[in-house]
């Protein structure tokens, strides 16, 4: 199968010199642990801050937002993207196991196939599933963030949150599922 990361760092790279100048490597993106998806930091305290009004000005199918935090780039990832995604899991060969979060990702999965709502909580979890998918193994904070992806919302708004995640929670059960067939473990030890 393709392999999602390395092609998405491969443009972002290229999108991110052809709009700064900036000499920019794949392997130069790292995943930051609270915001965004990705972060980049290649660029000095002053001028990530333009880097990154320039490359809101610039158009990417990727990228929803781009923000600088203390002299770093971070990246939002866009709709298009989680929904490509959530496309290329469906692709998988898996079989879903029995723990509590296939479980409930299962559960969560009956609700439809709606696109990625764009909750950053659902999308944590869908992107740290592909993460745990494309490392090779599955880590407690993956889990947590799948277990938890709609907690950020209260009430109602978690309901309608829930039953629009179908599409998000089938394919965190299709990568999660895919991994432990492959490997024969849920989650790795650290």
């Amino acid at each position: 199968m393709e392999d999602l990361y390395a092609a998405l760092t491969g443009e972002l790279a290229v999108w991110v010199q052809a709009v700064t100048g900036a000499t920019v490597a794949p392997e130069a993106f790292r995943v930051p642990r609270q915001e965004g998806q990705l972060s980049l930091g290649v660029f000095v305290q002053g001028g990530a801050k333009e880097a990154a009004e320039k490359l809101n000005g610039a158009p990417c199918p990727q990228v929803r937002e781009v923000r600088e935090r203390n002299g770093w780039l971070l990246f939002w990832l866009s709709d298009e993207w989680f929904e490509g995604l959530i496309q290329w899991a469906k692709g998988l060969d898996t079989r879903p196991g029995g723990s509590y979060l296939e479980n409930r990702m299962a559960i969560l999965a009956r609700k439809g196939d709606a696109p990625c709502p764009a909750a950053e909580g659902v999308r944590r979890a869908l992107w740290r599933a592909y993460l745990a998918y494309h490392r090779g193994f599955w880590r407690a904070e993956d889990e947590r963030a799948a277990l938890t992806m709609t907690h950020g919302a209260r009430g109602m708004d978690r309901i309608e949150l829930e039953n629009r995640c179908g599409g998000a929670a089938a394919a965190i059960l299709k990568l999660r599922g895919n991994l432990t067939r492959k490997t024969g473990k849920t989650i790795e030890k650290e």
